[in-house]
């Protein structure tokens, strides 16, 4: 008569890609959790596999998470308030916190330049981020990001982004996006479209921002542009350049 041990072994043994096709089940089941046909996945299965726990792990510690501040997050640091510190004090410190925020992978992006840039970072952190709830969750490598102009919205940037996105898109016959999504963005689009279908392909040389006015309603975007596009069935080029809003 063979004992349990000796069962236990003769049982087969998963290869990888059967091991990670189990843990796609069980996330499905735990965590309603969907996945592509494996078919079209190119990673190596290895690779995969550690994607899979990776995703477990995540979804383990979301479950059981309670919300926490950064600032409880990072060890609650000692600070000085921002209005005590002379301007070299205050680079010294930013970078202390900042450094602190890292090894606890805390993590802030500034996406634009502002004046007294470093005093006004080291007043957001201590006074604003610092308060910010975030899920206590220790999942190895994962880092929780925030922005600057999430909190305080820089307009200027934000329309500056939308019209080189815009432009690019349009540009862009190579693209399906700009014709499924985008096409009737404009308010003269359908202008915009026929002068675009006149065309083989089109590339931008040369931009610029001239002007950007905005209230709370409204907002103008006044640029140079220079491009050119090739015609259909030929290799001529039309050279175009001057100012739009």
């Amino acid at each position: 008569m063979k004992d349990k041990n000796n069962n236990e072994e003769e049982l087969p043994k998963l290869n990888t890609k059967e091991e990670n096709e189990f843990k796609k089940l069980k996330l499905s089941i735990e965590h309603g959790a969907t996945f592509f046909d494996k078919s079209n996945s190119n990673l190596p299965p290895k690779i995969e596999g550690q994607f899979l726990d990776y995703i477990s792990n995540f979804e383990n510690a979301f479950q059981n998470a309670k919300q926490i501040t950064v600032y409880e997050k990072i060890g609650k640091p000692e600070f000085k308030p921002e209005e005590t510190l002379s301007d070299e004090e205050i680079t010294a410190e930013l970078e202390r916190i900042e450094e602190i925020m890292h090894q606890n992978n805390i993590s802030l992006d500034v996406l634009c330049d502002y004046e007294n840039e470093n005093r006004l970072i080291y007043a957001f952190i201590t006074e604003e981020l610092f308060l910010s709830k975030i899920d206590e969750m220790n999942v190895p490598r994962m880092i929780s990001h925030f922005t600057y102009e999430e909190f305080h919205q820089n307009h200027k940037y934000d329309l500056e982004q939308a019209t080189e996105d815009f432009l690019k898109m349009f540009l862009d016959k190579k693209s399906k996006f700009y014709n499924e999504y985008h096409s009737e963005d404009a308010l003269n689009h359908e202008e915009l479209n026929n002068f675009k279908t006149l065309f083989k392909s089109l590339k931008m040389e040369f931009f610029d921002f001239k002007q950007i006015m905005f209230n709370e309603q409204n907002a103008t975007v006044q640029f140079e542009i220079h491009f050119w596009a090739k015609i259909k069935g030929t290799d001529a080029k039309i050279y175009y350049s001057g100012e739009a809003v």
